[in-house]
């Protein structure tokens, strides 16, 4: 059996599963930014699949050097993922108006220069520009332009003078009195689910007050392991339980997103 035959079986059997887990799109579509950063590219691929996870249906758009640079890697990496699409390059507009908001995982430092002039001479700045216009939620990394981040650094951009970090750091400011949320790369899928589900946030502390007021009591699992994965999560919610480690255990980033997702709460204490 080939390589590609192995990735086709793959890919087949995600399709077929990752719906059972929440990946149906039910919770609308969000537009995904890509512009010409490199950094973080690897955990941009698993933040995405967290918000396919967590029923969101991807809108990808990538500026000619993002396409360039990654764009082929990044679709590889979701095959078999369902609920994305790339957008043709004329549709923005329509898509912009059906979706829910705008994240942007790899912003460049010439996107962030244009934005916060408010120049939005492409599809991609178009997208982000028109989404704050329109009052959609835009989440945006910010470990593509900022000098500070590790992985600037590795790739030496952090030896230019302080005018340059502090011009920098004033245009992140910029956009974020627009209306922007900038964020640290690794809590993308986090923050879009946060900004998306806010309208229900005081239903969701009423429902909670009611149940803690009649004496409903959720069940406890005592997890032994050194780490919780998402499958840990998952048997939690399917047992309608709430789980409960040692402070010191790891806790991955997916797992973080499903407990988020179905409401298991992950309690941490010394008690060995």
């Amino acid at each position: 059996m080939t390589e590609e035959q192995v990735n086709q079986i793959v890919a087949e059997v995600l399709k077929r599963l990752l719906p059972q887990l929440g990946a149906d799109g039910s919770r609308g579509s969000v537009i995904v930014v890509f512009t010409g950063a490199t950094v973080g590219t690897s955990e941009t691929i698993i933040q995405l699949r967290s918000l396919i996870l967590g029923g969101y249906d991807l809108k990808l758009v990538f500026s000619e050097m993002a396409d360039h640079l990654y764009g082929s890697w990044v679709r590889d990496q979701l095959d078999g993922f369902p609920h994305w699409i790339q957008l043709p390059p004329v549709t923005w507009l329509k898509a912009l108006r059906e979706a829910r908001a705008v994240v942007v995982p790899l912003m460049s430092v010439n996107t962030l220069s244009k934005l916060s002039l408010l120049i939005a001479d492409s599809q991609t700045g178009n997208l982000i520009l028109h989404g704050l216009f329109m009052g959609r939620p835009v989440i945006i990394a910010r470990n593509g332009f900022d000098n500070k981040e590790p992985g600037r650094a590795e790739l030496g951009f952090n030896k230019g003078n302080s005018r340059l970090t502090r011009v920098i750091e004033e245009r992140s400011k910029t956009i974020e009195s627009y209306g922007c949320v900038v964020v640290d790369i690794s809590r993308l899928s986090v923050q879009t689910d946060a900004a998306l589900t806010s309208d229900n946030a005081q239903e969701d502390i009423g429902l909670r007050d009611v149940v803690e007021n009649v004496g409903i009591q959720r069940n406890v699992v005592r997890h032994d392991g050194t780490l919780i994965t998402a499958g840990d999560v998952l048997q939690a919610h399917l047992r309608g339980a709430d789980l409960e480690c040692v402070s010191k255990v790891l806790i991955t980033p997916l797992a973080r997103d499903l407990a988020a997702k179905y409401r298991v709460f992950i309690g941490r204490n010394e008690r060995k």
